[in-house]
């Protein structure tokens, strides 16, 4: 301690001279500081600048080697899809001689016109056919009618390349500018084979052109290049320049190439796959980064993608120059800073003492604005405060005054805690005072209360979760109450809907814990069991039905086990606490932990469905009892027809059989509540007696499942009586040797049946239409708005009918209605 009041006050020439001695090191170190903080910027910012072009050139080269990939495969599509187009060609020309090609030019220019313009607009022709004789005359094209034979074409290298008998299968030209479209172009050839002009297999006999105009490729090619700072080109292997995306640039239109000695010509030579090099290129004379892909298969062609180096240099330029822009008035700025430093450590030398008392001050600050810190970084939306219950000061963070609708610049300076108190509602003022009174006697409080905060047009009502904690005196620092102010009107407006959900319901919501066991439900679960049950899952599983649960625990076990199944559902009987039963529909999902992906929690909802079961069971009672009825009706009149004298036998057998088919179609809807019935199961109620087991049947049923409503059922099944009833006596079920077939189909929004009798006795139309005649045309015509068509042929009675299909659905339809209307199970 003496030593250090000694060198503060300078006392004795020995501590003199030690302290100027120490401080003019301390200035050599803090010059030495300040030259490595002034001189930082730049040399960081020389290195992020080396680093920004290393990864601008690699990032380049990925770019143009993706590009010369995605390239090469468009070529490689490109030339075999044409490739193909001239194996379709040489099938339609097969067999020709070039004498018929040329008297039916017409025709073949259309056939190999619509070859050529497949699946392509006019204004997007991309290619057209041509086809050469072995004199290299033009025979027939695509876009041209007649072709002009006015010369030979046997200065163009397609007509020379394929001539030798060990010639390749296709060749590729160079850019030729066609003689009569004036276009540029490059041919993909074959030659013709399987002609007509009787030469011997293997003889050159002319060849077939798709010649690809180059306009067309190069905006592919520009598509694949994305940006006007790429180029995209195809190659030859042996250095011919078959397309360019930024067009041919100083060379020929007639048989470009790329000059010798470039990497690329040399990349093909070698044979490589790929390659990616920087050079200055031949065409235009720019640098560039080039990567060189091979098509793939065996097409002798190279594709290349390059960028400029310039490029390159402005992306790098405009990623360096904001840095180096920064960096210097960073070294501006720091020097400046720098002097002031200096300056400033020659009045701080002597201002010990003053500066100390400073320190003090500032710590106390800094201690206080650490602990509001570090309040408002552990909660979102919030706003931190503190109040000295001793000298009432009250310190607001600028995040309060939003809360509370504030301005921090024009209302600074009205923070108090008399503010605060007038901005709470005034029924949870008290509740605030008793907080901050527990608060100073137990150290921390944590309550919410409703808070007016102002709007625009007046004010609103918003809810604050208050947490504050006592900080006791310290270090001359005033005990102060330090708390934060939490904005929770959203989660509590959340949780009222949750609640006014929930009790809208008849049920209840749960929440499951599945490591634990322990449920939590809603208020509901009490209205519907009528009393209140313990939180553990047993003591809800126990009170399921006997026979419904083993299913819940299956549907449960099958969602736990099953990653890929986060929902379950499951409609069973639960006891009440009067002993009766009561039927629930229960809903829910599983949540998963992310790193075992073991289902750890369930949230679902419990529906009391009793009052729609029990409708359901009268709504089944009272269809079989209408059903009882029906065939007792039906029975009676039966009895009525049988006991009446003097009926005929015959109309007495022909009224009974209706009757016995309204019966069969009145049990059909009864076993489906009317719902509806297939047609195949009304068909085979119908013509039963025939269907036959294990011999060959009499009639034969061809069709999908198709259903159809109960209003159609009846009508449908008396008009078929009376065609089987026809049958049985005069047609093809009268032999043993007939056969009936029936089948049916959906055509548009028609049912489409056809009765169709082989085998029988002869038959012909008769002079008028008897009596089950005419109950078909009304019944299909009038009553179900159908048609109905006969034909009396040879082999036996044809009957074509038709049944709009409003009024008869298929079987997903009509299922998917009656899942509607009946009940949910597992």
């Amino acid at each position: 301690m003496n030593q250090t009041y000694a060198v503060r006050d300078g006392s004795g020439p020995g501590a003199a001279a030690t302290g100027r001695g120490a401080r003019s090191r301390s200035r050599a170190i803090l010059l030495l500081i300040l030259c490595g903080v002034v001189l930082a910027p730049p040399l960081l910012a020389g290195l992020s600048a080396w680093r920004a072009w290393d990864a601008t050139a690699r990032g380049a080269e990925a770019e143009v080697a993706r590009t010369a990939d995605a390239a090469a495969e468009y070529a490689r599509r490109l030339l075999e899809g044409q490739f193909l187009r001239l194996q379709r060609a040489n099938d339609i020309l097969a067999g020709l001689s070039d004498a018929e090609i040329r008297a039916q030019e017409a025709e073949w220019h259309a056939a190999l016109q619509r070859l050529a313009t497949e699946n392509v607009a006019p204004e997007r022709e991309t290619f057209y056919v041509l086809v050469y004789d072995r004199d290299a005359y033009a025979l027939v094209a695509s876009n041209m009618l007649p072709v002009r034979m006015d010369a030979p074409m046997l200065s163009r290298e397609f007509n020379r390349a394929l001539r030798p008998a060990d010639a390749p299968s296709f060749h590729i030209s160079p850019v030729y500018t066609g003689r009569y479209t004036g276009r540029p172009f490059f041919a993909l050839s074959a030659r013709r084979v399987r002609t007509g002009n009787g030469l011997p297999p293997g003889a050159y006999d002319g060849v077939i052109n798709a010649s690809l105009y180059l306009d067309q490729v190069n905006r592919s090619l520009q598509a694949l290049a994305a940006s006007p700072d790429n180029v995209v080109s195809l190659v030859r292997t042996d250095g011919a320049l078959l397309a360019r995306s930024s067009g041919l640039g100083n060379l020929p239109s007639e048989e470009p190439r790329i000059a010798e000695g470039s990497t690329m010509l040399e990349t093909m030579r070698l044979g490589e796959e790929r390659s990616v090099s920087r050079e200055v290129s031949s065409i235009d004379g720019v640098q560039r980064v080039v990567a060189y892909r091979r098509v793939g298969g065996s097409w002798p062609v190279y594709v290349s993608a390059a960028r400029a180096r310039s490029v390159l240099y402005a992306d790098w330029r405009q990623q360096v120059l904001p840095q180096a822009l920064l960096a210097l008035a960073s070294s501006a700025l720091l020097f400046v800073l720098a002097r002031a430093v200096l300056g400033r450590q020659r009045e701080l030398e002597g201002s010990n003492e003053a500066l100390e008392s400073r320190v003090a001050e500032r710590t106390r600050a800094l201690a206080e604005n650490s602990r509001l810190m570090q309040l408002a970084q552990q909660a979102a939306n919030a706003a931190s405060w503190s109040w000295e219950p001793g000298t009432g000061q009250v310190r607001w963070s600028a995040e309060m005054y939003v809360l509370l609708g504030l301005d921090p610049l024009q209302d600074a300076g009205t923070e108090s805690a008399a503010a605060f108190f007038a901005a709470v509602h005034p029924e949870d003022r008290e509740l605030l005072r008793e907080g901050v009174a527990r608060a100073l006697r137990e150290g921390a409080m944590t309550l919410e209360l409703r808070v007016f905060r102002r709007v625009p047009d007046g004010r609103e009502e918003r809810w604050f979760l208050c947490r504050a904690r006592l900080f006791p005196a310290a270090d001359n620092a005033p005990a102060a109450l330090v708390g934060i102010h939490v904005d929770i009107t959203d989660r509590r407006r959340i949780g009222e809907r949750f609640e006014a959900a929930a009790g809208a319901i008849d049920g209840f919501v749960y929440e499951r814990d599945l490591v634990t066991g322990r449920v939590v439900r809603t208020a509901g679960v009490t209205a519907l069991l009528g009393e209140e049950i313990p939180e553990a899952a047993a003591a809800w599983i126990g009170r399921i039905h006997p026979e419904d649960r083993e299913r819940f625990e299956r549907e449960v076990e099958a969602g736990l086990t099953d990653p890929a199944r986060d929902r379950y559902s499951a409609e069973y009987r639960i006891r009440r606490a009067d002993g009766g039963w009561a039927w629930v529909w229960d809903r829910g999902r599983f949540f998963r932990d992310s790193a075992s992906g073991r289902a750890v929690r369930a949230l679902g909802v419990m529906l009391d469905m009793t009052a729609r079961r029990l409708a359901e069971e009268r709504q089944a009672l009272l269809m079989r009892e209408v059903d009882h009825r029906g065939k007792n009706a039906l029975a009676v009149v039966k009895a009525a027809l049988r006991l009446t004298p003097g009926n005929d036998p015959v109309y007495r057998a022909a009224i009974e059989g209706r009757v016995d088919a309204l019966a069969r179609a009145q049990s059909l809807l009864a076993e489906t509540n009317w719902a509806g019935t297939g047609l195949r199961a009304v068909l085979a109620s119908t013509l039963a007696p025939f269907l036959g087991q294990g011999a060959a049947p009499r009639a034969v049923l061809e069709g999908p499942e198709v259903v159809i409503p109960g209003s159609v059922v009846q009508a449908l099944t008396m008009a078929l009586h009376e065609l089987a009833t026809n049958a049985t006596k005069y047609g093809a079920l009268s032999s043993a040797s007939g056969v009936l077939r029936v089948s049916w189909k959906r055509d548009g929004n028609t049912l489409r049946l056809r009765w169709e009798e082989a085998g029988g006795p002869a038959v012909s139309a008769p002079a008028r239409k008897g009596f089950g005649s005419r109950v078909v045309d009304n019944t299909l015509s009038n009553q179900l708005g159908g048609f109905v068509q006969w034909e009396w042929a040879a082999e036996g009675l044809i009957v074509e009918m038709g049944i709009p299909f409003a009024r008869g659905t298929d079987v997903a339809e009509e299922l998917s209605r009656q899942a509607a209307r009946g009940a949910i199970q597992v």
